[in-house]
């Protein structure tokens, strides 16, 4: 009973959010704003950890289910809309914590979903906010927010469709195995269903080859919300993609892998071949980071619990890296106008700390050990040869040594020589980067705690 009552508190502070985002309309006090937020969301965290060694395991209305899966990414997204907070703390725009508290909502309702209903309504309003934050800032970011809203919308209705088609077959619409016998094994609606979750899924994790945009997004955007975009809505898309495929078509399981494998390959290859020829920092970080999405996919297309265990473990580890690098980019554009490679050139000796952060960054994504980036392919890699998948492991391997070069383009151009003068860190971007690069490095030295806690959480959903 005690235990039904501490994870009420989960609802009652997403509610608070939600009361929060409509006093922050009135409130003009930056410092308050963000206080509450940062309380708001800190409190999320202890009650959500509390909860994980608790081993909680309750459904709430049927609408939400509450389990160390859940839990885990309470945590973790909270953690990540701190870094959020704390990057664009007094550089946020009008409404800026009335539309992040509107994304936080939506995210945070994914992992708790025990509804397709739940998981459609928490993409659409992650969607509409995170466009209506884009373009916050000025008219001139019209395009990147229409594109985004665009993308989104062609998500939302393909979504909406595969909903109906799987509605006769669970009126309810719960997330629950709904292929559990032979009659409707191999029913072709269901089949397309499938196909039409994993397009949807894909619009919002920017799979190939539904991320014609994306980079315009990226790059367009002001780089604490590409950050935002990168590192936590595309990380809760492959949430939303593990509980619907792992849960609702198990039973359909070898259909989905095969094709997460096709578009794992693709999504490598073509982030990572289109990144070798941009010049552009932030449209480099947007395919490098398409190219981490086909990682990812990896994971889970082996249908392992040891796969679906490397794949939450990348999540984890680009997120951390990908905001750390915005991070860094967000204060070199804001403040120095910084936008291409050669733009970077004798960073190093102009500040020595962000060249090195952005360094070790950048390294960690190209897999280099010992960064956490290595231990998250290296799972990866090692689930699909487990699970006899070896030319998937062979090709991720292989495009991991091409992602090399663009990482290298940069970090060369970083450490040449210039009599430039030397520039300051903002103190915002300096907090950040700093947790990033710390956790990157530490959890890659000794990521047995990450390791162990993935474990448990995969187990729960295999």
């Amino acid at each position: 009973m005690p235990i039904i009552n501490i994870s009420d508190f989960i609802l009652i502070i997403l509610s608070l959010i939600f009361i929060y985002s409509l006093f922050s309309i009135f409130n003009k006090n930056k410092k308050i704003n963000f206080i509450i937020m940062l309380l708001l969301l800190l409190s999320l965290i202890l009650v959500s950890s509390y909860l994980f060694l608790l081993s909680t395991n309750i459904l709430i209305l049927n609408l939400f289910h509450i389990f160390r899966f859940s839990l885990f990414f309470i945590s973790f997204f909270s953690f990540l809309f701190i870094l959020i907070l704390i990057l664009s703390f007094e550089k946020e725009t009008q409404y800026f914590y009335t539309l992040l508290s509107l994304v936080i909502i939506g995210v945070l309702l994914i992992p708790i979903a025990n509804s397709l209903i739940t998981i459609f309504l928490a993409l659409e309003l992650i969607s509409i906010s995170t466009s209506f934050l884009i373009l916050s800032k000025n008219e001139y970011k019209l395009e990147s927010a229409v594109k985004l809203f665009l993308l989104s919308a062609i998500s939302i209705s393909i979504f909406a469709f595969a909903i109906v088609l799987i509605f006769p077959y669970n009126a309810q619409l719960t997330l629950t195995n709904i292929i559990n016998n032979n009659i409707i094994s191999s029913n072709y609606f269901i089949e397309l269903a499938l196909i039409l979750f994993i397009v949807a899924l894909g619009f919002e994790s920017a799979l190939f080859p539904f991320n014609f945009w994306v980079p315009d997004v990226y790059q367009a955007s002001e780089s604490n919300i590409t950050a935002l975009i990168s590192g936590i809505n595309k990380s809760v898309a492959f949430v939303a993609i593990i509980l619907v495929l792992f849960i609702v078509f198990i039973s359909y399981k070898q259909l989905f892998s095969t094709i997460l494998s096709v578009l794992a390959i693709l999504t490598m290859f073509f982030g990572n071949l289109i990144a070798l020829v941009q010049k552009n920092i932030k449209r480099l970080l947007a395919y490098s980071s398409i190219s981490q999405a086909g990682y990812i996919l990896i994971g889970i297309a082996t249908l392992t619990q040891y796969g679906l265990q490397a794949s939450i473990f990348q999540i984890f580890a680009h997120a951390f890296m990908i905001i750390g690098a915005f991070s860094i980019i967000f204060w070199l554009q804001k403040q120095h106008n910084l936008n291409t490679i050669s733009d970077y050139k004798g960073l190093s000796s102009r500040n020595n700390f962000a060249a090195i952060s952005l360094t070790i960054l950048m390294l960690s994504m190209a897999g280099i050990p010992p960064l956490l980036g290595f231990y998250g392919k290296f799972l990866l890699f090692s689930s699909a040869i487990n699970a006899n998948m070896l030319l998937l492991a062979l090709i991720g391997i292989l495009n991991s040594f091409i992602s090399i070069y663009y990482y290298g383009k940069v970090i060369t151009a970083m450490y040449r020589k210039t009599r430039a003068k030397i520039i300051s860190f903002d103190k915002q971007a300096l907090i950040v980067a700093s947790v990033c690069v710390f956790i990157i490095i530490s959890l890659g030295i000794y990521p047995q705690p990450l390791i162990h806690i993935t474990q448990i959480i995969s187990s729960t959903i295999l």
